[in-house]
C-alpha cells in the first residue's frame, strides 16, 4: 500500500478550508458584510456585527456558516428573535453541517456549555430523527471515520520531515494498516445487518464513511464492493465523485489505467509525486465534469504536481520501457 499515495477523503477537515476561501456569491457588498460580520464578532461586538449579518442577507443566505456566525451574534446580543430565525434557516440549509461547524470552529468555542450549546444540539437530534436517521449508527460512524484519517493526517508532513520510506512512516503505517482492518471488519457487520449505510440512514456527513473505509481496503474489497457503491451512488446515496476514487484504484489495482485521475503515485527515485497512468489524459477534465470532480490540475495543485497531458504520456511510456525493453519497439 506504501508505493502509492492513497488520496485520503477527508471531510472533517473541509470544511475549515472550504468555507474560508470562498462565499455564497460574489457580490462585493455581501462579501464585505460577512467579513465585517466576522470581524464584529471575534471583536466581541455583537450590535454590530448583528447589523453587517442582516446587511449581507439581503443579498444571499445560503452559507450555513454565514448563518451560524449571526445566531451566535444574535444571542450574545439577547436578540432571540433574530437567534431563532437564523438557526431555523442554517438548520434547515444543513441540519448535520450546522452542528459540525458549531463542534469545530474556534469562533464558537465561547458559547460551550451555555444554552446556545444546547439548542445546537437539541435541533441536530430533532433534525436528524425527523430525516428518520440512525443516530447510534451515525455516531459510530463519525468514530470510524475519525480512525480511518488519524495517521492519514500526519502523513504528508512526516513524509516531507522523515521521508516516504523513513521508520517514522513505516510506524504510521503500521497503526493506519491495523485501523483499517478492523474499521473494514465492522463496515461488513453494518452493511450486513442494515445495508449501505448513506446519507438517508446515517446523515450527509457520514454517508461516505463506508465507502472510505472500503476505499482503504484491500483490493478483494474493493471490487466486492464497487458495484453496491456504483448503485447507491445512482440513488444518490454516496457522491459520484467518491465513487471515482475507488473506480480509479481498482482500474490500477488490475494493472490497468485509471479513468479519472485520482490516483497518485510517488517516484521511488526522487520522492515526486505523479498521476498513475490515466486513460484518456487530454480529455480528463470533461471525464472529470461528468462525476462532480474540478479540473485535474486543480486537483494537482494539493501536491504541486504541475499538469501536461504531454509530459504525462512521456512519464508513463518511459517507465514501461524500463520494466520492459521490448515495449521501445511498439
Amino acid at each position: 500500500m506504501k508505493n502509492i499515495l492513497f488520496i485520503a477523503v477527508i471531510t472533517l477537515l473541509s470544511y475549515n478550508a472550504n468555507a474560508q476561501q470562498s462565499f455564497a456569491t460574489t457580490d462585493p457588498a455581501y462579501i464585505k458584510n460577512v467579513q465585517a460580520g466576522e470581524a464584529a464578532l471575534n471583536a466581541e461586538k455583537y450590535d454590530s456585527c448583528l447589523i453587517y449579518y442582516e446587511e449581507a442577507f439581503k443579498t444571499k443566505q445560503t452559507s450555513v456558516l454565514s448563518t451560524l456566525r449571526g445566531a451566535a451574534c444574535a444571542y450574545s446580543a439577547n436578540n432571540t428573535n433574530t437567534l431563532n430565525t437564523y438557526l431555523d434557516v442554517a438548520f434547515e440549509l444543513n441540519w448535520d453541517m450546522a452542528k459540525s461547524i458549531f463542534d469545530t470552529y474556534e469562533e464558537f468555542t465561547y458559547l460551550s456549555g451555555t444554552p446556545f450549546e444546547d439548542t445546537i444540539l437539541r435541533r441536530w437530534r430533532q433534525s436528524a430523527e425527523d430525516a428518520g436517521i440512525n443516530i447510534e449508527l451515525m455516531l459510530e460512524l463519525k468514530v470510524i471515520s475519525m480512525t480511518d484519517q488519524m495517521q492519514r493526517r500526519e502523513m504528508r508532513s512526516v513524509t516531507e520531515q522523515y521521508g516516504w520510506d523513513s521508520p517514522q512512516m513505516d510506524s504510521l503505517w503500521a497503526l493506519q494498516n491495523y485501523s483499517d482492518s478492523v474499521n473494514m471488519i465492522r463496515i461488513e457487520e453494518i452493511i450486513e445487518e442494515y445495508g449501505y449505510p448513506g446519507r438517508s440512514l446515517v446523515g450527509p456527513r457520514q454517508g461516505s464513511t463506508a465507502f472510505m473505509v472500503i476505499q482503504h481496503s484491500t483490493q478483494e474489497m474493493q471490487e466486492k464492493y464497487l458495484p453496491l457503491l456504483k448503485e447507491q451512488a445512482d440513488k444518490g446515496e454516496v457522491r459520484w465523485s467518491s465513487i471515482a476514487l475507488m473506480i480509479d484504484r481498482v482500474l490500477l489495482g488490475k494493472g490497468e489505467k485509471q479513468i479519472y485521475g485520482s490516483q497518485v503515485y510517488t517516484d521511488e527515485k526522487t520522492g515526486e509525486l505523479y498521476f498513475g497512468e490515466i486513460e484518456n489524459p487530454h480529455k480528463i477534465d470533461s471525464i472529470r465534469n461528468t462525476v462532480g470532480l474540478g479540473t485535474l490540475q486543480e486537483y494537482g495543485n494539493n501536491w504541486d504536481i504541475q499538469w501536461d497531458p504531454d509530459k504525462h504520456i512521456a512519464r508513463h511510456k518511459k517507465i514501461k520501457e524500463e520494466k520492459d525493453p521490448k515495449e521501445k519497439e511498439k
